[in-house]
């Protein structure tokens, strides 16, 4: 992996947010690019939780898709206009001719194997989703892989566990309040939890790094089982496995 490229992908998903600004847009960045930022002085002590991020994500609101594509648009990068014609009422998808790569912007949601409500949380945080949004948008990976618990075992040891989104803390109530309201979100989640101690159980990891994650996880689960749930989820939890609770990437 090029530590050159992986910056001028971060750097590259930063100016794009700039153009956004200029076009007084809240855009945000997510996924993987958004986690190398926030965790990045990690990677020197915990080198193997370094990865390329393959594209930029980045989260407007549906309100500003026009303006969103001006400002890409204004930095050279194209969009597919047929897919956006297609889906442009929650998804809309570029290419970028410098680095060769895709650009997808969700607007509004978060859609992958379960949907993820962000109206509310664009202005929360920046230059990135809050921490606990983008901790959920890799736990509710149903057909998670590698690079992925690598994310959540990089973010988990990166933040605390607090009451709200800081660059040191990620907010529980969050995700409780997802978790709690989403039967199949909250499924989804706590298998990935142990998938990650199954993870950690199997590579070279300094215990510390162990230790620290696996006290955060302990702390998630236990909050996330305790708390309230609504109607929704009680309704949906009594159906359980019997009916899939997840979608597969090409229906999302």
């Amino acid at each position: 992996m090029s530590e050159g490229i992986v910056e001028e992908k971060m750097q590259r998903g930063l100016a794009m947010i700039n153009a956004c600004d200029n076009y007084k847009v809240s855009c945000r960045l997510l996924g993987g690019i958004a986690i190398v930022y926030l965790v990045r002085d990690i990677y020197t002590e915990v080198p193997f939780l370094k990865r390329e991020p393959k594209d930029v994500d980045l989260a407007a609101h549906k309100k500003d898709s026009q303006k969103v594509t001006k400002a890409l648009e204004s930095l050279g990068i194209q969009a597919d206009r047929q897919f956006n014609a297609l889906h442009g009422w929650e998804r809309l998808k570029f290419m970028d001719p410098k680095l060769g790569m895709r650009i997808d912007v969700f607007l509004d949601i978060f859609r992958e194997s379960h949907v993820i409500d962000l109206k509310d949380r664009l202005e929360k945080f920046s230059p990135t989703l809050p921490p606990s949004d983008l901790l959920m948008t890799k736990l509710q990976i149903w057909e998670i892989n590698e690079k992925d618990i690598k994310d959540i075992i990089a973010m988990l040891y990166k933040f605390d566990l607090g009451d709200k989104d800081t660059n040191n803390t990620i907010d529980l109530n969050r995700i409780i309040e997802l978790t709690s309201d989403d039967w199949g979100l909250y499924k989804t989640t706590t298998v990935n939890l142990d998938r990650t101690i199954n993870y950690m159980k199997s590579v070279d990891l300094p215990g510390k790094v162990k230790d620290r994650v696996m006290s955060n996880i302990d702390r998630l689960r236990q909050s996330i089982e305790k708390a309230p749930k609504s109607m929704k989820w009680k309704m949906r939890a009594a159906i359980g496995e019997r009916v899939r609770w997840y979608e597969t990437p090409e229906e999302a």
